[in-house]
């Protein structure tokens, strides 16, 4: 199965130079070529873009979802270079670089030619962690959403029906107290649940 790139840079008419773009379609029209419809993900253009396809070399890729993964055969152009952290398509299914063996060792880039196992999990979504405070007491849970879904400090998200405010934000980074995140980015998100709580009542005693 060949694959499209679910991004890639390349020169945008509008910002008058090469930025990352997002691919929003794409399909192989008959041996060489390769439609593709992308965003740029720095003015939000979009437009059609055609290339010429190279020789597809095969590799041996490892697929987890969840607790079951599966070992597959597939292949990738010849010229591509791969990485830990990178995303693919593979099928219908959105894929995340976990690991990438190459010369008997694991590696954090190589090019495709050099790759004997590449591992990769399911990205379709985002698993988020969640602490939610309420009068001193901290749980947390976690949440499984779109990828590019955005979470804003001091804004409100409905959690297990309760509606709690985002105080600060967890990156890979960097923890902010303002501003906006795209769940892909995000490791935690801290809320507080500002419901009152329950009165406590004494037993009389007789």
């Amino acid at each position: 199965m060949k694959q499209i790139p679910q991004s890639m840079r390349a020169e945008c008419p509008d910002c008058d130079d090469e930025t990352l773009h997002k691919t929003l379609k794409g399909r192989f029209k008959g041996k060489k070529q390769l439609d593709l419809v992308l965003k740029c993900t720095k003015c939000g253009k979009v437009r059609e873009e055609t290339l010429e396809t190279v020789s597809q070399i095969p590799v041996r890729m490892i697929i987890s979802r969840g607790d079951i993964s599966e070992r597959v055969a597939t292949k990738f152009p010849a010229d591509w270079g791969l990485a830990v952290g990178d995303e693919f398509m593979h099928e219908d299914e959105r894929l995340l670089v976990k690991g990438i063996e190459s010369g008997g060792q694991r590696v954090e880039t190589c090019m495709v030619k050099d790759i004997k196992t590449l591992w990769t999990i399911n990205y379709d979504f985002a698993k988020i962690k969640v602490s939610i405070n309420r009068n001193d007491v901290t749980r947390s849970l976690e949440l499984e959403v779109d990828l590019d879904e955005e979470f804003m400090v001091e804004s409100e998200i409905e959690v297990d029906g309760v509606k709690v405010t985002i105080h600060s934000i967890k990156l890979h980074d960097k923890r902010i107290r303002r501003g906006t995140a795209v769940a892909r980015d995000i490791v935690r998100v801290y809320c507080t649940d500002k419901r009152p709580s329950r009165p406590k009542y004494r037993k009389k005693s007789r």
